[in-house]
């Protein structure tokens, strides 16, 4: 037996599977560009809580009554 012959795709069918393939890699996209931005601001967010820590840190006490 001979495999069936595959004809690539014409016209709207082809315009509607390129169509479908550039929604897919821009919903990758996405998703990757949250996860990194999501990694960045933990990371921001983290170092901001150290500094402030270490400014309250080298804040003058109250002397005790």
């Amino acid at each position: 037996m001979s495999k069936p012959v595959v004809e690539p795709l014409r016209g709207e069918a082809a315009w509607r599977a390129a169509k479908k393939g550039v929604a897919e890699r821009n919903e990758e996209a996405f998703a990757r560009g949250r996860k990194e931005r999501a990694e960045r601001d933990h990371a921001q967010m983290a170092r901001r809580v150290a500094q402030e820590r270490e400014a309250d840190r080298s804040l003058p006490r109250q002397p005790a009554h």
